[in-house]
């Protein structure tokens, strides 16, 4: 019984598959591979400290940007890089770590564009809400500040001015999420995951000078990103605007660098 389950007779007949059977075969055994095969291959995430003015900072990126910057004396980040191994492999590069430091250092020498372009991974980031506010706290520029309402309005949430703060100080992306440039609606400078005095020195690099008082210098005006208008923070027009809508310039020249022009209401630059 040739066709039968007890033939023990060799099938001397049989047709070798072709060249091409077998290459169609592997490819469909890769294809169903594969998809496992990324499920028990851990991505990959290069972790380093670079050595800053501002202290040492814990640095972890995967290929799709920055995941952490952490001022390490912050607090103990041990448990923090234990979380971190248990979802990616970690592997130590230095080299990775060096840039970073060196990109601060630029910033800290009046380059702002040093860290403008370097992509950020906010994987770590829990809620879609935190998120989106620092996806939109990135869009702040070098030289101007927002406030926490003003954050929270940009994010869709303008009542949720606890929530920014909460989201503020969990960034994991220090400097390059730039927390820095948030700020109260009083007009005081705040506080810093870092500390106040790294806060005062990344604003004066990037030419926000607050006064003696750690508040926004008496000339500050607020820029609307609509209109290009700048206004006094008394002006009848600032104080209608949305809040979303509003960056505070350190002066009339910081707005005037941002391409925006004085109000003919209450003409800042002035004298009053």
């Amino acid at each position: 019984m040739r066709n039968g389950l007890l033939c023990d007779e060799p099938l001397s007949d049989a047709v070798e598959p072709s060249a091409a059977a077998l290459d169609d075969l592997l490819k469909m055994a890769h294809r169903r591979l594969d998809p496992a095969l990324r499920r028990i291959r851990r991505e990959g995430v290069a972790i380093g400290v670079a050595n800053t003015p501002l202290g040492p900072l814990l640095i972890a990126q995967s290929d799709r940007g920055l995941m952490t910057v952490r001022f390490l004396d912050s607090g103990d980040s041990s448990p923090f890089i234990a979380e971190l191994r248990e979802q990616f492999e970690l592997h130590q590069d230095d080299a990775m770590a060096a840039v970073i430091g060196h990109e601060i250092e630029q910033l800290l020498d009046g380059d702002a564009r040093a860290i403008t372009e370097h992509p950020v991974d906010l994987r770590l980031v829990e809620s879609d809400f935190q998120r989106r506010a620092l996806k939109r706290l990135r869009r702040v520029p070098a030289g101007a500040v927002i406030s926490y309402q003003g954050l929270a309005a940009a994010a869709g949430s303008p009542a949720a001015q606890r929530a920014i703060g909460n989201t503020v100080a969990s960034n994991p992306i220090a400097i390059y999420v730039p927390c820095h440039r948030v700020i109260k609606s009083d007009g005081a400078i705040g506080n810093y995951g870092g500390g106040v005095e790294r806060k005062i020195a990344l604003l004066r690099a990037e030419g926000f000078r607050p006064d003696s008082a750690r508040r926004i210098p008496a000339d500050a005006v607020y820029g609307h990103l609509v209109t290009r208008i700048f206004c006094r923070p008394t002006c009848a027009a600032a104080k209608r605007a949305r809040r979303d809508r509003m960056l505070i310039y350190p002066g009339v020249q910081g707005a005037t660098s941002a391409g925006m022009r004085p109000c003919k209401l209450c003409h800042p630059g002035q004298a009053a």
